[in-house]
């Protein structure tokens, strides 16, 4: 019988409310999509999309250049914390302006009056999501991750609550937007209540020249991962209109929020144990092997059960209408698949301060996914969803290719690492899937509870055959305290 830890544990804990989180906000964003999908069309879904991504990336100017510097560098001061916020706030206002003039342009390009307005409004949102950066960087010093989770929690609820009664209000699509806004506001303050360390903004530059490179870096890693967003949208609605548009927006509604979860909890915790170890190559390798070793077994399966069921789980949650979603959301599943596990790789480099691998995956990723969009525009939209494997395989080949000393893990073992998860998680899917083309109940819901059950069992069973000790590991983790000998 494997022993626990105390490490073990503390990591239990920190994946248990990391895990509350990521259900939670699973539950009410798609609870959320379920009625707005049933309150708005799929244009009024498409003309938020182009709003909201133009908010995305403003949103990299605010204060999320300095996560990533604040949580590794070596002393923390709370005036480094004031500073880096002073600027942030100083780069919003600048933000804020030029996001009144290019709502005004937008419109007028797109024919659509309401983006002008929709577009400065949501723009709010970046002074709390930029303060919302600096206080996770300070929380993750700290490894209060719990706290980072319960806000989040808090905050999606709040929001989402907030804006389904803007929703039943009469609101339109403003809804959308009042949703992005007021899940800001609602993480931001409580996580500033969770942690009970006040931070506000203070004009010393001087305090934040020290982050320079990792600053810079981090700062174009994030743009250009949020730039993705921004061309792949425009893109889309130059090819196909911005109903079509509509139906891209409601799949990444049922990918995105796990994808968001599994990508911020996981960076986040394995940065923690990472960081101790980041001067010493072969140590750290060691340390990001066990680490994507196992996180893969885990994330990989979510992703690739999550493409098997999104035939029956897509038009049960959208209602009807929304068919040509299905194609799309299930290639964003598979995607996510490839891109999700090697990410941890970048964050290994990351808190050896080598953050600009990551930026050369994201712009591979970048460039891949906006000539394949291009190339296959003549299978019409589902070359959308093609578009995005091909983004996202382009990030697993980076991962598996890069060679740094700061990183003493060879390619192949990198490979031998992931493989694992990518062949399970397939042969659980095909599974699942063959299950959902059948369906001889008729009736939707319960053959989904069926599928979900049976990708469990199936998963748990491969597992048990093909990773022992991983399997062994989760038994002993999951036992109750009092039934430990």
């Amino acid at each position: 019988m494997p022993v626990t830890t105390g490490k073990d544990k503390r990591i239990l804990g920190w994946l248990g409310w990391a895990g509350a989180d990521a259900i939670g906000r699973l539950a009410l964003l798609t609870g959320g999509t379920a009625l707005f999908s049933r309150l708005l069309s799929p244009r009024d879904f498409g003309v938020t999309a182009l709003a909201l991504t133009f908010v995305a990336v403003g949103a990299v100017f605010v204060g999320m250049p300095f996560e990533e510097a604040l949580a590794q560098r070596k002393r923390l001061r709370r005036v480094h914390l004031q500073a880096a916020l002073g600027v942030s706030c100083l780069v919003g206002v600048a933000v804020m302006v030029v996001s009144a003039a290019l709502g005004w342009l937008l419109a007028r390009l797109y024919g659509e009056p309401e983006i002008a307005w929709m577009i400065p409004a949501a723009m709010i949102s970046v002074f709390f999501t930029g303060h919302t950066a600096i206080l996770i960087a300070l929380a993750r010093r700290l490894r209060r991750f719990n706290e980072v989770a319960i806000a989040s929690l808090i905050g999606h609820l709040v929001g989402v609550a907030l804006s389904l009664a803007l929703g039943f209000a009469g609101a339109g699509p403003w809804a959308l937007i009042a949703n992005r806004v007021l899940i800001s506001i609602g993480v931001d303050v409580a996580l500033q209540w969770r942690l009970g360390f006040l931070v506000l903004p203070r004009w010393a530059p001087r305090h934040v020249d020290g982050f320079g490179r990792f600053a810079g870096i981090s700062f174009l890693d994030r743009l250009a991962d949020n730039l993705t967003y921004l061309l792949f949208n425009n893109v889309v609605e130059a090819l196909y209109g911005v109903t079509t548009l509509g139906y891209v927006n409601m799949a990444m509604r049922v990918v995105e929020p796990i994808r968001g979860a599994v990508a911020a909890t996981g960076h986040n915790l394995a940065f923690a144990f990472f960081a101790p170890l980041s001067r010493d190559p072969r140590r750290l390798a060691g340390m990001a092997d066990e680490v994507v070793s196992q996180s893969s077994l885990i994330v990989a399966p979510m992703f690739c059960g999550l493409a098997a069921v999104t035939p029956v789980l897509l038009p049960l949650l959208a209602g009807p209408g929304w068919d040509e979603a299905i194609s799309v959301a299930v290639c964003l599943s598979v995607g996510c698949a490839l891109a999700a596990p090697p990410r941890l790789i970048f964050t290994a480099l990351s808190a050896a301060a080598k953050p600009e691998y990551a930026l050369a995956a994201t712009g591979a990723s970048l460039a891949a996914t906006l000539a394949a969009l291009l190339a296959l525009a003549p299978l019409g939209p589902l070359s959308v969803g093609l578009a995005r494997i091909v983004g996202d395989a382009a990030r697993l080949a980076v991962a598996l290719s890069l060679q740094s000393p700061a990183l003493a893990w060879p390619r192949r073992a990198r490979m031998r690492t992931l493989a694992p998860s990518f062949a399970l998680s397939l042969a659980m899917a095909l599974v699942v899937a063959w299950l959902g083309a059948t369906n001889p109940l008729g009736r939707p819901l319960p053959w989904l509870i069926l599928m979900v059950l049976a990708g469990v069992a199936t998963y748990a069973l491969l597992l048990a055959v093909f990773a022992k000790p991983f399997f062994a590991r989760i038994i002993a983790l999951a036992r109750p305290a009092w039934a430990t000998p």
